[in-house]
């Protein structure tokens, strides 16, 4: 296979990687006039191959490029989209670059910003990822509004760990690194720490709220006959969605992975396909089933997605080439819950403070805690107990039994 030798970009010469030169060139890709049929010797891959694209750039170049492969080895595009954020952060970190892709000058995106593609991964030995992990426990995030700077939670930096080691693995399952060179450099220590679960609990007034706010457009006095449709239909999806949430606390990924063929009416059930491609049946409440009833007779039963998405006006049901209903993505729900909150003049929810209220409700009204992780999907007891807010009540309630200090009267 036809090889380049060099990153597409200079590593500056203050990165830590630069005094290591290569011991593996990374592979090309090409038109098929190289020696092996690859492509020209020292042609790399662009460097803004979008994730969905990931898994035909691998083919493109045997899958010997570490990057693309372990992109290609996840099983959703969400998944593919988190982890290369996490590799191309990285890969900033070390060539010098800012690690979110922020341009200096303008302090916006950088369009151009460089990425982990043509980053030459199967160099990295112990001494770089040590000192990729101190860089990580340095890393801050600041608040786009106070400009306050907090630093990255534990969770968030054992997740660009996980993205490194991974790629280091699939760097030696190439051949393009020892197995010796991948024990130690993959060998890198996790941080440490606990957070609270994210998210915030919902008062019911709050869904209440949102589900007014849809119902306010079910008979809309929109003078537009065909507006006041568009309007009909999306109240109905979106309080159906709303009520799924506040009934199951499913993920913002798999509500909209949800297809009708998922949905058994007669059980009251959902069958959802979580993270690591796990299957669980969770339930719903009398009244999520009644709004999704009412949504269904709008949508029909057609096969596809549960939830579509709309096309622009006129709006019509979202369809994919072959004619079969599409489905949402998740930043569509985001987007949703935005909306509708801002009609409600309430807080936005975003999905996950759905998923922490079913978890902390369940727990509070005594269900036990395997039944409450297997309805969340799970993997660990322990991350299910995360949610559980009746410690929080009992350690409240002894606070309040302490008596305040003695004061003079106030005037």
């Amino acid at each position: 296979m036809a090889v380049a030798h060099e990153h597409p970009d200079p590593v500056p010469e203050t990165s830590p990687i630069a005094v290591y030169p290569p011991h593996y060139p990374l592979p090309v890709a090409g038109t098929g006039d190289g020696a092996d049929g690859a492509g020209p010797a020292g042609e790399l891959l662009p460097a803004d191959v979008p994730a969905s694209t990931l898994p035909a750039a691998a083919e493109a170049v045997g899958n010997r490029n570490p990057y693309l492969a372990y992109l290609d080895s996840l099983d959703s595009a969400e998944s593919r989209t988190t982890m290369k954020g996490c590799l191309d952060r990285i890969a900033r970190l070390l060539l010098g670059d800012d690690v979110h892709g922020i341009d200096p000058k303008t302090g916006e995106k950088d369009p151009a910003a460089r990425t982990g593609l043509g980053f030459p991964w199967h160099v990295l030995r112990a001494e770089h990822t040590i000192f990729i992990r101190a860089r990580l426990d340095e890393q801050v995030i600041r608040d786009p509004k106070t400009g306050e700077e907090r630093p990255w939670s534990h969770t968030y930096r054992n997740k660009h760990l996980t993205a490194l080691r991974q790629v280091i693995t699939w760097a030696w399952r190439l051949g393009l690194s020892t197995a010796e060179e991948h024990v130690r450099a993959a060998d890198v220590r996790p941080f440490k720490g606990t957070r609270e679960p994210a998210g915030e609990h919902i008062e019911p007034e709050r869904v209440g709220a949102l589900l007014d706010a849809c119902d306010a457009h079910l008979d809309a006095p929109e003078p537009d006959e065909a507006r006041r449709a568009e309007l009909r239909q999306a109240a109905l999806r979106d309080a159906a969605m709303i009520e799924v949430l506040y009934s199951t606390g499913v993920r913002r990924a798999e509500l909209a992975r949800l297809a009708l063929r998922d949905y058994d009416p007669v059980r009251r059930s959902l069958h959802v396909r979580g993270k690591g491609n796990k299957e669980r049946r969770v339930f719903l409440t009398h009244s999520a089933a009644a709004r999704l009833a009412d949504w269904l007779a709008e949508r029909g039963r057609e096969p596809g997605g549960l939830f579509p998405p709309f096309t622009p006006r006129p709006q019509r049901i979202r369809r994919r080439a072959g004619g079969r209903i599409d489905h949402l993505t998740g930043q569509t729900i985001s987007h949703m819950l935005t909306e509708r909150a801002e009609q409600a003049k309430t807080a936005r929810p975003t999905a996950h403070d759905f998923r922490r209220t079913v978890i902390g409700e369940l727990l509070n009204a005594g269900v036990d805690l395997a039944t409450a992780q297997a309805l969340a999907g799970h993997a660990s007891p322990v991350t299910t107990a995360r949610y559980d807010r009746r410690d929080e009540d009992v350690r409240r309630a002894a606070v309040d039994r302490l008596s305040p200090p003695p004061t003079k009267a106030r005037t």
